[in-house]
C-alpha cells in the first residue's frame, strides 16, 4: 500500500508537524509512507529529532512552487486540479492532506484531509463575503455560487474523511465548509525526570510582534498577583523568538516591562529543558485571547493546546482560556482552572498557591487528564478511521 501525507506550507515545526510525524510514523509499519512537504523547515530526519518519533521507513518528497492556497479563481481550479493536484496526488492508495486551507483535488484511491483549522472558507462563502460581491448582478451571483458549489463538491468529494484536532476546530469545519468533521485529538507525549517543585509560574509560546499569545499581559497580571502570594514564585516565559528584528524588539519591550519583577525567559531552549522547567513547575498559565475572549476572532484563539496537555501530563496544574480547544481539555475546578479573564486567572492561581493540599490533588488529576492525549489514544482512533469506509462527504451539506 503507497501512502502519501502531505505537509502543506511546512515552514516551521509545530503541532500540525507533530501530526504528520505521528501519522507517518505510525502507518509506515505497514506502508510505503511518502512524507510531501517543501523542504524549507525540516527534513523528515530533522522531524523524528524533534519529536522522538521512528520514522526510519518514511521516504521523502520534497516538492519546489508549493502553492500558498488551494483556494483559486475558476479558471485557475479548473486547469490546476489536472496539473499540481493531479501530480501531488494521483499514484496513491491513500493521500493525506494536513493544513489549514482547503484541501487540493484528490487523484487518489482515497484521501482524507486533517485540518488544524479552517483559515479559508468554501468558494461560495468566501466569494460572498467579498465586498465586490453585492456590485455583481443577480444573474451573475447565482451562476457563480453555482459553479463554485459545483467545484467545491467535487473537491470535497474526493475526501472520505475530513479531520478536525478539536470540537472547536470541528464546528468551524462544518460552518466554513459545510461538512461534518470527524475529531482526532493530536498525540502528545512529554516525558521528563520528576525534580522539586518550585514556586513558579510557567508559560509557552512564541516572543513575536503581534503578541497573540499575551506575553505581555501575562507580565501585568504577575505583577498584580505577585503581592498576594507568599515566598519567592517568579513567572519563568519560555517561547521561541526568531531572527527578525520585529521579534527581537518585541522580546525587549517585554524585559522592560518585567524590569524589577522575578521574570525569567527561556528564548529557544531546547526541548528537554522546556520539559524539565514543565515538571519542576507548580502552575501553567496560558492566555491567547484571555482579555478579549468575546471579539478575539477563532483563527486567533487555541484550536487545541499541546503545550498544555505536555504541561498536564508533567503535573503543572493549568489554567487557561473559556475559549478555543483549551475547554475540551481542562476540567474546570478538577484537573485544571479555564478562565474568562484574567480577574479569574488571578484568583484561581492565588488559590493553588495558598493550599498545597488543593494542588496536590489537581496536579494528580491533570496528569491523568493529560495522559488521555496520548498517542496510543491517537493510534486507536486512527486505526479507527482507517478501518472504516470514511464519512463518505454528503454533497447535499456542502456549502
Amino acid at each position: 500500500m503507497r501512502i502519501g501525507i502531505f505537509d502543506h506550507l511546512s515552514r516551521r515545526l509545530g503541532g500540525s508537524q507533530l501530526v504528520v510525524a505521528w501519522i507517518a510514523s505510525i502507518l509506515s509499519r505497514q506502508a510505503q509512507v511518502e512524507l510531501i512537504h517543501c523542504g524549507r523547515a525540516y527534513r523528515v530526519a530533522t522531524l523524528a529529532n524533534a519529536f522522538g518519533v521512528e520514522l526510519d521507513r518514511v521516504r521523502e518528497r520534497v516538492l519546489d512552487g508549493v502553492p500558498q492556497t488551494f483556494a483559486r479563481s475558476l479558471r485557475a481550479d479548473v486547469l490546476e486540479e489536472r496539473r499540481f493536484d493531479r501530480t501531488l496526488t494521483e499514484g496513491y492508495d491513500l493521500f493525506i492532506y494536513s493544513g489549514h486551507g482547503v484541501p487540493p483535488y484528490s487523484w487518489a484511491a482515497r484521501a482524507m484531509a486533517y485540518c488544524h483549522f479552517p483559515f479559508e472558507a468554501s468558494p461560495a462563502l468566501s466569494a460572498q463575503s467579498d465586498p465586490r460581491w453585492s456590485h455583481r448582478i443577480p444573474l451573475d451571483r447565482w451562476m457563480r455560487v453555482q459553479l463554485y458549489r459545483h467545484r467545491w463538491r467535487r473537491r470535497l468529494g474526493g475526501y472520505s474523511d475530513v479531520i478536525g484536532n478539536s470540537r472547536f476546530t470541528a464546528g468551524w469545519i462544518e460552518r466554513l465548509w459545510g461538512v461534518r468533521a470527524q475529531v482526532v485529538y493530536p498525540p502528545v507525549t512529554a516525558v521528563a525526570p520528576s525534580g522539586q517543585r518550585e514556586k513558579a509560574i510557567v508559560s509557552l509560546g512564541r516572543f513575536v510582534r503581534s503578541d497573540r499569545k499575551s506575553a505581555a499581559a501575562q507580565i501585568e497580571a504577575f505583577a498584580r498577583v505577585r503581592r498576594c502570594l507568599e515566598g519567592d514564585w517568579r513567572l519563568v516565559m519560555m517561547g521561541f523568538c526568531a531572527d527578525l528584528a520585529e521579534d527581537r524588539e518585541s522580546l525587549e519591550r517585554l524585559h522592560s516591562l518585567a524590569s524589577g519583577l522575578p521574570v525569567v525567559f527561556v528564548v529557544n531552549a531546547p526541548r528537554q529543558e522546556i520539559l524539565a522547567r514543565l515538571a519542576t513547575a507548580k502552575v501553567f498559565w496560558h492566555t491567547a485571547g484571555l482579555g478579549d475572549l468575546g471579539s478575539t476572532e477563532p483563527r486567533y484563539r487555541e484550536h487545541f493546546g499541546i503545550a498544555t496537555v505536555e504541561a498536564m501530563q508533567l503535573g503543572c496544574v493549568p489554567i487557561v482560556p473559556a475559549g478555543g480547544g483549551q475547554p475540551e481539555i481542562v476540567e474546570h475546578g478538577i484537573s485544571g482552572f479555564v478562565c474568562e479573564g484574567f480577574e479569574a486567572l488571578e484568583r484561581h492561581t492565588v488559590e493553588l498557591a495558598a493550599d498545597g493540599a488543593r494542588w496536590r490533588v489537581m496536579s494528580q488529576a491533570a496528569m491523568k487528564q493529560g495522559n488521555s492525549f496520548g498517542p496510543d489514544v491517537f493510534e486507536r482512533r486512527l486505526a479507527t478511521l482507517l478501518a472504516g469506509k470514511g464519512t463518505q462527504v454528503s454533497p447535499g451539506r456542502l456549502r
